[in-house]
């Protein structure tokens, strides 16, 4: 698939001062748009390993996990799982009130998968925080990684993984083979190509299949009534 398939607006149609009914499904339609094109590039599996990443700071890869998250599990009801895999500014615990335990005590081996997981009051959608104990992510080495995604795609049948931008903290690359698939999420008119560019090429050389591009034309493309929803 070509990178510039998912390069729409994930703000939906831009009319923030539309009704809530409108806005909610004109964000689920454009959702649902990504998610067809993530199986159409990744047919017949019973779990998907998706990536999300961006080139730099604030382009918005969080709010369009969270979005994307919600729609695969309570719209299309897939047991859907977003792990925390930013270790320099997380935010899943904050944005789903859980506290910060997850990722770091699971890796650590202090505690089991199944401690590590918090259920959310959405239907069908779990969250793993990034938690305590990961300075690395390449610490705990290629076995280890690969034997928790196997163990993360076993129990969900979409797991999306919310990660630091490649540009700028390079820590998730060792992920990169690991996943299914990597969507790249873009700030519209803030991004330069050669920055972006660079991103891809790090995740290239790391063996990352990129699906996609999201273009976020907003800094929250998710509306703040969803996120009372949450």
């Amino acid at each position: 698939m070509d990178s510039s398939d998912f390069g729409q607006n994930s703000s939906g149609s831009g009319d923030r001062g539309g009704p809530e009914k409108k806005a909610t499904q004109e964000l689920k339609s454009y959702y649902k748009n990504v998610i067809g094109q993530i199986e159409i590039a990744l047919p017949q599996r019973a779990s998907r390993v998706i990536l999300l990443s961006s080139s730099l700071c604030g382009e918005g890869t969080t709010d369009v996990t969270v979005g994307l998250a919600m729609t695969i599990a309570s719209d299309l009801g897939r047991k859907t799982a977003i792990v925390d895999c930013n270790l320099h500014h997380p935010q899943i615990h904050l944005r789903f009130g859980l506290p910060d335990v997850g990722l770091g005590e699971h890796l650590t081996g202090r505690i089991p998968l199944g401690e590590a997981i918090s259920s959310t009051v959405v239907p069908n959608l779990d969250v793993m925080p990034l938690g305590r104990g990961v300075a690395s992510l390449s610490a705990f080495g290629n076995e280890r990684l690969q034997r928790f995604v196997s163990d993360l795609k076993m129990n969900f049948e979409y797991v999306l993984i919310d990660a630091a931008p490649m540009g700028v903290y390079p820590e998730c690359v060792v992920l990169c083979d690991k996943v299914d698939g990597i969507i790249m999420v873009v700030g519209y008119g803030r991004t330069r190509r050669e920055i972006v560019r660079r991103a891809k090429e790090i995740i290239s050389r790391a063996d990352g299949k990129i699906l996609g591009v999201v273009i976020n034309r907003r800094k929250f493309p998710i509306p703040e009534f969803l996120y009372r929803k949450i």
